[in-house]
């Protein structure tokens, strides 16, 4: 039975990391809630984990949307919060008009599709990335024994189930969707790609005065290339000195940085406020993305958006973004003499710089705006309330 009538729904967002996480499902699941209340006039509501906010029940986004804190017991390796939402859906399923379940990795999207095989909601599992992690895109004996365990046990059994007891899916990448097709037997035709969402109003050019710099955004990991960053930016200061190097984020490879900023002029946070990420942007000259393995990061649709270039791995749904020569460069295996030698052609060569910013922010506004991204989801959402 719907709650209300299709031109005003009623969601339920379900993500075990919080709004204030700064994470790509989690920036997702925020700007969707604000977006679909903005523009469709859709109430939602989030459920999530207390892992940011101990002891708090319940809170308030942009005024209007609730955000549920269950308690987080414990995070097993240190990703997956261990939060119980079974109770929360047992009592309060039937007020919402569907259930909206980010990531297939989590604790959480189990839970759904557990109680989704108990009683009938639409309930849409929505796929940001982390399909198919080769073990090897690991620099250590626990990330590949933890990777082994989700390729070989996870992934053939739990993702498997959670995935086909959805009743759509989205990707927000193509390649992804492919991936899904052949890797869980997923036959229906119940799959959509809609790629990640980004405020042009928020992310567009500024002037900035001061230093500029040349930024990694993400984990510091070995699947994200970190240790890849940090060996170009040693190179790229050997050719130019007057370099300064930006790096937001925190990881198993945070280890690099303290003896690399004895000889470059490197600045480093584990954290910076999305909200304000706008300032990273507009005061660097180009962002670094040398993944091993990558979907489709938000921090490169930003970037985009602020018209400051994108130089980036030939990997995962980054291509599906980056047209090379045109509004970035892809690089392949991301070779460090290659990319040296790029990187600095494009920090030269204002007129490509200004180019690929242009082309970068236009192709934003055509396929990756939040008005763009809020129609496809409601299309999505109606096809199981009308």
């Amino acid at each position: 039975v719907l709650v209300n009538k299709v031109n005003n729904l009623k969601i339920l967002h379900i993500n075990p990391y919080p709004p204030d996480h700064l994470g790509g499902s989690e920036v997702f699941c925020k700007n969707l809630a604000i977006n679909l209340k903005k523009k469709k006039n859709f109430d939602s509501d989030i459920l999530t984990s207390d892992i940011l906010k101990k002891n708090v029940k319940f809170d308030y986004l942009d005024g209007s949307i609730k955000i549920f804190y269950k308690k987080n017991y414990y995070s097993l390796w240190g990703i997956n919060p261990l939060v119980n939402i079974y109770s929360f859906l047992k009592k309060n399923f039937q007020n919402y008009d569907v259930i909206h379940v980010h990531s297939y990795l989590f604790l959480t999207s189990l839970q759904s599709a557990l109680f989704r095989k108990i009683r009938k909601f639409p309930y849409v599992l929505h796929i940001h990335g982390g399909i198919q992690t080769p073990q090897n895109l690991s620099s250590g004996l626990i990330e590949r024994a933890q990777l082994g365990f989700k390729n070989m046990f996870f992934d053939k059994w739990i993702g498997s189930f959670t995935m086909k007891t959805a009743d759509a899916l989205i990707s927000v990448s193509k390649k992804d969707l492919d991936i899904i097709k052949k890797r869980f037997n997923i036959q229906h035709n119940h799959k959509y790609y809609i790629p990640n969402g980004v405020n042009t109003e928020i992310f567009n050019k500024k002037k900035e005065n001061g230093k500029m710099f040349v930024t990694f955004i993400g984990r510091l990991s070995y699947i994200k290339g970190f240790d890849i960053f940090m060996n170009v930016i040693k190179e790229l200061y050997k050719k130019n000195k007057d370099l300064n190097f930006l790096i937001i984020g925190k990881g198993p490879l945070k280890k690099l940085i303290k003896p690399a900023q004895k000889n470059l002029p490197i600045l480093h946070s584990d954290y910076y406020p999305h909200e304000k990420m706008v300032d990273i942007y507009n005061h660097s000259k180009v962002v670094l993305i040398t993944s091993r393995f990558e979907g489709v990061p938000t921090t490169m649709l930003e970037s985009l958006a602020c018209e400051t270039p994108v130089i980036a791995s030939n990997v995962g749904g980054i291509p599906e973004v980056i047209r090379n020569d045109e509004n970035g460069l892809l690089i392949e295996n991301f070779n460090t003499k290659s990319a040296v030698t790029k990187i600095i052609d494009v920090l030269h060569d204002q007129d490509k710089s200004r180019t690929f910013g242009k082309n970068g922010r236009k192709l934003v506004l055509k396929d990756f705006s939040w008005d763009v991204i809020t129609d496809k989801i409601e299309m999505v959402y109606k096809n199981f309330t009308s």
